[in-house]
């Protein structure tokens, strides 16, 4: 997967002119180069690096609960940081590094606009917009300094940044002589500055910014913008122009989750697949199993159809013609019957009727008046473990019936 970043300036709306470079999934440097906006050498999703002059880093404090709060009033909270109008001013968010702190980006929002709508009629949509002076790598204690041709700028922190002009005071910036005394005041002053010199730029005399400075100062590689590899926390591209972005920031985030998830369901699915496949085996041995007992018992001609209700029925019937009472069978039926039913001359038997599971006796009450009496009694006996009795009135009247069948299960 290859990644286009496009580094603009602040003459990028009007000139159309920009630098590209297209980067590996490492990070490698695949192609660069120089093009314009009239015939773009490049089209579709890309990233936008924003030269260090368009973009004023600042650090403000607020309480965490109104952070989230704080939505498109970021601008009047960075008034006093930039320009007097806040309807001039995009302002974009990051945590900051303490709790009760906001780093924030602050943008020419016609500027910013005017870029976006060129780029899109160029065929380029911009799916990320970060400055340039959050691209160098940062040691622990350490600040960043990028100059070239007598200007740059120093990054300080994860999104912190300070824009360095030409002023020199005996050879050193004087922005790097204000940021430094700053932070001394603040108890962060950095063990040591990296000086990173832009290509074919002359490097500073380290020794004499170290002497002026007051703080360790060594040189590093030369710097240019497309060799940064990771993105800052710092994105641009919030509130009103999110919506431009080809994809929404909430998506971005859900990315990597719904892959796990994906794959998850996935092996899970698999998983459930195999355990079903190897039931399914198991069931058709068990199965077969049954057939051969069967056709070993009854004969090869047998017809099997369903092996084991074959099973069953075969065995109470062989249960039968060896004298063996089952449960369910008429003789069981009307034994359990009669320690149920009533003694006494209050009722008598009016009809029997079996139909191989069920037993229904018809009684009728001596007189008329006992039928509910009786009725109550009968639902009030339990029947013997592995039987169900259903006493109810009939359908002729005056009779009751009692249904006695074997319990299911059982």
């Amino acid at each position: 997967m290859t990644t286009c970043r496009i580094r603009v300036t602040r003459d990028t709306p009007d000139s159309g002119a920009f630098e590209w470079v297209t980067l590996g999934k490492a990070g490698e440097v695949l192609a660069s180069g120089s093009g314009n906006l009239a015939q773009p050498p490049v089209e579709g999703p890309c990233e936008l690096v924003l030269a260090s002059d368009l973009v004023l880093l600042e650090r403000v404090a607020a309480a965490p609960s109104q952070q989230r709060r704080l939505g498109s009033a970021l601008r009047y909270l960075a008034e006093e940081l930039a320009l007097p109008d806040p309807e001039r001013l995009h302002v974009a968010a990051a945590p900051g590094p303490e709790r009760n702190a906001l780093c924030l980006g602050i943008v020419d929002r016609q500027w910013l606009a005017a870029l976006l709508e060129k780029l899109s009629g160029a065929g380029l949509v911009a799916t990320a917009a970060y400055p340039e002076s959050l691209l160098p790598t940062l040691l622990p204690h350490t600040w960043t300094v990028v100059w070239a041709e007598r200007e740059g700028f120093v990054r300080t922190s994860e999104s912190e940044a300070v824009t360095l002009d030409a002023t020199l005071q005996d050879g050193v910036p004087t922005g790097l002589r204000l940021a430094l005394e700053q932070a001394r005041v603040a108890s962060s002053r950095p063990n040591a500055l990296v000086v990173r010199c832009g290509r074919q730029v002359a490097a500073p005399d380290a020794d004499a910014w170290s002497e002026a400075l007051g703080v360790s100062v060594e040189l590093g590689p030369a710097w240019h913008w497309s060799d940064a590899q990771r993105r800052p926390v710092l994105e641009l591209l919030q509130g009103e122009f999110a919506s431009r972005r080809g994809t929404a920031p909430w998506l971005e985030q859900l990315r990597r989750p719904a892959l796990m998830a994906a794959v998850l369901l996935a092996l899970a699915s698999f998983g459930l697949a195999l355990d079903w496949g190897a039931k399914v085996r198991e069931r058709n041995a068990l199965l077969e199993e049954m057939r051969a007992v069967y056709r070993e018992t009854f004969g090869e001609r047998a017809t099997v159809v369903d092996a084991p209700l074959q099973m069953n029925r075969a065995l109470a019937e062989l249960r039968q013609r060896a004298g063996h009472v089952g449960p369910g069978d008429f003789l069981a039926l009307i034994d359990v019957a009669a320690d149920l039913l009533p003694s006494g001359a209050r009722q008598h038997i009016e009809g029997l009727s079996y139909d191989g599971a069920t037993l229904t006796v018809t009684l009728r009450p001596s007189a008329a008046q006992q039928g509910a009496a009786l009725l109550q009694e009968l639902r009030g006996k339990t029947p013997p473990a592995g039987y169900v009795m259903t006493p109810q009135e009939s359908a002729a009247g005056g009779g009751l019936l009692i249904r006695l069948r074997e319990k299911r299960g059982s």
